[in-house]
């Protein structure tokens, strides 16, 4: 049976992918997974990060095996996965790793594999993965059921997140959700969406739908040094931010049992100002 089929039968995969390092990926894959956790989901958060994965940093969660150790056959997948809160289950990275970070085809399968037995008794598994368009992340991008792009304002991080949409356009893969971090609010989210918008359109002939947006807030970095993420204090700006990302997300994820197709859903969620609207309130145009 192959990597993908093994995926088919398990439950929807959310990839967070960000093509430029430090952009928020990981802090944006870890209060996700915590709030579908606090949410009722039997929620898997798996590090997809070969070469620097800091999901465990994140929760302060260590395992004497990882992925890698799976991978290379050092022991079962359910030997690599560790409680975190909420009832979260996290099957961890490992540092360095020899294996995946080559990408090699028949790690790569391993590695899904391993993942498709963990994952059977979740409701949905969100991935973090490695910065830039190596082979694992774009694997990972192209296999997900959603694939969440993290961007900033800045350019740089822009040009390559278009890059990553290049690749998976030429592969003949569904461009990316966006969802742009460390703006100061909705109209900086806006404008850089519309920029990436505007070259995918142009050079691909395909839109990047803006699914949501993390603002500027110094309660996010705080809690990154703390390792104790926003999502379980519940009280700053940009957990309302995250909130409605996840609840966008969700929406556009199939439902566990029937997997179905994609949605294209170019769907943009527009909030007003937080003074006009209490926490976690949303329209969608």
């Amino acid at each position: 049976m192959t990597a993908d089929r093994q995926l088919a039968a398990s439950p929807p995969l959310l990839a967070v992918v960000g093509a430029k390092g430090g952009v928020g990926k990981t802090t944006i894959a870890v209060n996700l997974a915590l709030l579908s956790a606090q949410s009722g989901r039997r929620t898997l958060l798996v590090d997809l990060d070969p070469g620097c994965g800091d999901v465990g940093v994140h929760l302060r969660l260590a395992s004497t095996f990882g992925l890698d150790d799976v991978v290379r056959g050092a022991c079962a997948p359910d030997a690599a996965v560790v409680r975190g809160p909420n009832g979260l289950s996290v099957l961890l990275g490992t540092h360095g790793s020899e294996h995946l970070v080559r990408g090699e085809p028949a790690a790569v399968d391993a590695a899904f594999a391993a993942i498709a037995r963990v994952a059977a008794a979740a409701d949905v598994v969100i991935c973090d993965t490695g910065a830039g368009i190596g082979p694992l992340s774009t694997a990972v991008a192209e296999r997900a059921d959603l694939a969440l792009s993290v961007t900033t304002p800045d350019p740089a991080s822009v040009t390559d997140a278009y890059a990553l949409c290049k690749v998976l356009h030429r592969r003949g893969r569904p461009l990316p959700q966006l969802c742009v971090n460390g703006c100061r609010g909705r109209e900086d989210a806006m404008r850089t969406a519309a920029r990436l918008k505007s070259v995918c359109v142009r050079f691909l002939g395909a839109d990047v739908p803006l699914l949501g947006w993390v603002r500027r807030d110094d309660a996010l970095p705080q809690s990154a040094c703390a390792q104790r993420p926003l999502a379980l204090l519940g009280d700053a700006a940009a957990v309302d931010d995250l909130r409605a990302l996840h609840a966008g997300a969700l929406a556009l994820l199939p439902s566990p049992a029937g997997r179905a197709p994609r949605l294209p859903a170019p769907t943009v969620l527009l909030r007003l100002q937080r003074d006009h609207l209490g926490p976690g309130q949303a329209a969608r145009a």
